[in-house]
């Protein structure tokens, strides 16, 4: 009877454990229900040609799934949150082809997908995988 108390005792503690690092994560403004839009990739700034809209990330407010557009395609698909670690398993694309633009979206997606952890300084949000891959500057619309 004292084994099973024993591990009964631990499975509480640690999805108490669990508990506190999930609402940590939220409770400092993290990337969840907002839409995100990119700044930089690799350190170096985003620009894009003109009448071209600037590549996004939407995330919903339970940090599950995401849309959002990567300079020529619409992204969607899933996302997973815990901690300070981020991934994107889940995510596809439309597939069209856009020459000005091609070389940008290649970058943002291969960022998304090398992401590994995240963090909010000064309001924008950061990928880092080894290095920092992205920055998003919070969108008020």
């Amino acid at each position: 009877m004292i084994p099973l108390a024993a591990l009964l005792m631990g499975l509480v503690l640690s999805a108490n454990t669990c508990t506190e690092k999930t609402a940590s994560a939220g409770a400092t403004a993290g990337p969840s229900g907002a839409k995100w839009v990119l700044a930089s990739l690799n350190g170096e700034a985003v620009r894009m040609p003109e009448g071209v809209e600037t590549p996004f990330l939407s995330i919903d407010s339970l940090g599950t799934n995401v849309t959002g557009y990567a300079g020529c395609n619409r992204v969607f698909g899933t996302m997973r949150i815990w901690g300070d670690s981020i991934a994107f398993p889940g995510l596809a694309a439309t597939r069209m082809y856009c020459q000005e633009t091609q070389q940008t979206e290649d970058r943002f997606l291969e960022a998304l997908n090398l992401a590994r952890t995240w963090s909010v300084k000064d309001g924008d949000l950061i990928l880092l995988g080894g290095k920092e891959l992205a920055v998003f500057h919070r969108s008020e619309k």
